[in-house]
């Protein structure tokens, strides 16, 4: 939840597309339903969204941080890949990929050692 949220400020503005993508993957994500259950994901989505709104800037760093030291627990490759997937469905949600998102799915992968291919920025 906290990546998509973070994602969802990538390029500095909350697209209303992304936000409703980012809400839906973290009330049906099967991961999160299985650990939190939905209503604690869509919870801390909303949470880290309210926070990040406050400022923007400060706050996406604030939590890349936190996301550092979450993807290093995730253990298989699946799950990586999964985790990777999920953002990417956000960061696409609106149609195109902007350059402060690619870069932001780029990082993601490589702190993940994800697998799977990131779209490139569009434009």
């Amino acid at each position: 939840m906290t990546a998509m949220a973070v994602m969802v400020f990538a390029d500095g503005d909350a697209e209303a597309a992304e936000m409703e993508k980012a809400k839906v993957v973290a009330t049906t994500n099967p991961v999160v339903k299985n650990s939190i259950g939905s209503a604690r994901g869509e919870a801390l989505f909303n949470e880290t969204v309210e926070a990040i709104k406050v400022a923007p800037a400060a706050m996406v760093q604030t939590y890349l941080t936190k996301l550092d030291a979450l993807a290093r627990k995730i253990g298989s490759q699946d799950d990586k890949n999964f985790a990777l997937a999920a953002v990417i469905a956000v960061a696409t949600a609106d149609g195109d990929v902007e350059r402060a998102e690619a870069d932001l799915l780029v990082r993601f992968k490589a702190l993940l050692g994800a697998t799977i291919d990131v779209p490139s920025a569009q434009g």
